[in-house]
């Protein structure tokens, strides 16, 4: 017998098998996954043809990229919402056991679950940087958080599938914290610390020297994370009603 996980998972995979964006948005992480693979052969080619050595931004490429899988997650799931939004799926499942806080928390913890486990593989397996196991596994549970974020914010402004792809551009603009961590040296790149990626590229800077402070990169961190989690559900849940 199918458990109600097992049915919404084969709902989801058919749902994207029919979607060639969705398909394309799955095979994303891979691509990125590759890209770093071969990110010290293009650093060498690069600095063979331009004289100029990339090998000190390998920290800022890493950060960076590692948490567009989460993003692209966030946006399948945006859409597989809204999909079954439309197909009235919500509505059905609303009068079963599952009900919509479960069908909710489902759809949340996959993206979360994803996008955690990808940025993990990508840190150990491409080996780039040297992270501490415990520093990891910190960032990874706010990159699991901002894929939730991601998902909630595409599903409580997008009214249909066409303007969740329109989202998803815009919520690449936070990702714009990361260069301004790394490459803005003033202390007016705080202004970006409501950004929740901003704690993260901090938590990679700290981890990488060492620092103390990197703790309150988590703490600090993480309570953002939650607290813009927290306005998205709100505003997803009052859209509901």
């Amino acid at each position: 017998m199918k458990t109600p996980v097992t049915v919404l998972a084969l709902g989801d995979l058919k749902l994207i098998v029919r979607d060639s964006t969705l398909v394309m948005a799955v095979f994303g992480p891979l691509a990125i996954t590759i890209l770093l693979f071969f990110l010290p052969v293009i650093e060498s080619l690069i600095q063979t043809k331009f004289s100029f050595d990339p090998s000190p931004y390998r920290l800022f490429i890493v950060s960076f990229l590692s948490l567009i899988p989460g993003m692209l997650f966030a946006m399948i799931y945006g859409f597989i919402i809204l999909d079954e939004r439309d197909e009235d799926v919500i509505d059905f499942i609303s009068i079963t056991p599952l009900r919509k806080e479960g069908y909710l928390t489902y759809k949340l913890i996959m993206p979360m679950l994803l996008s955690a486990g990808f940025f993990l593989f990508i840190i150990y397996a491409t080996a780039l940087v040297q992270l501490n196991p415990i520093h990891a596994m910190g960032i990874a549970i706010m990159v699991a958080i901002e894929a939730a974020i991601g998902t909630l914010f595409l599903v409580a402004f997008s009214e249909n599938k066409v303007e969740d792809l329109a989202f998803s551009k815009l919520l690449g603009i936070m990702y714009l914290a990361i260069p301004l961590v790394f490459f803005w040296n003033s202390s007016w790149h705080w202004l970006s610390a409501f950004l929740p990626p901003f704690w993260i590229a901090k938590a990679f800077v700290h981890s990488q020297t060492s620092s103390i402070w990197i703790w309150g990169d988590f703490f600090l961190g993480t309570a953002v994370h939650l607290f813009v989690l927290q306005y998205f559900l709100r505003v997803f849940l009052r859209r509901q009603n």
